[in-house]
């Protein structure tokens, strides 16, 4: 019964879903959370922690500028995640 869905057969706001990922997938996040409502935070916040990841992993010791400059940020943002990186490095270590 599943595989005769079509995307008339679904809500409006199944079908802006299988638009994106298709209708077995949007039949399985029905299965999955269907009766619930759940949100999903702009990917921003999801790019934010990848940005901080990449330039806590290429900080070479004094390349704030060069790091701002790539990343889009200042060099205070930068130096303040190499701060909390580092007090955290300290606290696990411990």
């Amino acid at each position: 019964m599943e595989n005769d869905i079509r995307p008339n057969d679904l809500p409006a706001y199944y079908q802006q879903i299988a638009k994106v990922i298709g209708i077995e997938n949007a039949i399985k996040l029905g299965k999955e959370f269907g009766g619930e409502q759940f949100y999903l935070p702009k990917l921003d916040i999801c790019l934010a922690r990848v940005k901080k990841r990449k330039i806590i992993e290429e900080f070479k010791g004094g390349n704030y500028g060069a790091l701002a400059g790539k990343y889009g940020v200042t060099s205070a943002w930068v130096r303040q995640i190499i701060r909390e990186h580092r007090r955290e490095k300290a606290t696990n270590v411990g």
